[in-house]
Parts: structure tokens; sequence; C-alpha cells
């Protein structure tokens, strides 16, 4: 899902719906703290657990900048008084894994 293309217009940038993690540095979500995630605009996201740390999953952004969209998110989430520790986006994640193995 790294980049699916979509054409709004023929004078518009292409407009791609992107994933990507932010992992957070908090012990556990609560409800105040999704709260606080909603208001500052992650409607389109989802607080989770994962791999033992607590993450927004952003599974359908539109972008044509990613390194915008991604450094947006990040700001929004410091604006709810969040600590982002990483970004991960998962297509890169799996190209890596492969990659690891390969030259295992």
């Amino acid at each position: 899902m790294l980049a699916r293309q979509r054409t709004v217009s023929s004078q518009s940038e292409p407009i791609m719906k992107q994933e990507f993690h932010l992992i957070l540095q908090i012990e556990d979500f609560t409800e105040d703290a999704a709260d606080a995630l909603f208001q500052v605009g992650f409607d389109d996201s989802h607080l989770v657990r994962r791999d033992g740390r607590v993450c927004i999953i952003i599974d359908d952004r539109d972008t044509t900048d990613l390194d915008t969209t991604v450094r947006t998110a990040v700001q929004q989430a410091q604006q709810a008084g969040m600590v982002v520790c990483r970004v991960e986006i998962p297509e890169v994640e799996r190209i890596n894994s492969e990659l690891a193995a390969a030259s295992a």
C-alpha cells in the first residue's frame, strides 16, 4: 500500500494514499490520549499496541508529498502531548526484511 496513485484532475498533482506508523513513547494509551489525538486530526487513524509499543496507524492519508505528510502527523502528535520516537512505513520495513534475509 506504499503509494496507490490517483489523479484528481489533469491539472493536479497525483494524490497517493499512504500508510505509515508513528511509534509513541508512552506505556499505555488512555481515553484521554485517544481524545487528544482525535482533536488534533487523527480521525483517520488507529491507536494500537504492537510489539509492546503504542503506535498510531495512519493507513489511508491522502498525500502528494510523503515527507510533509509524515512531518505534519508528527507535529500533530506532539500537539496532543505525545512523544514520537520512530516513524515506520510498512512497505519499506518489508523491503528491509527481505534484503536482510537475502544477505544472511
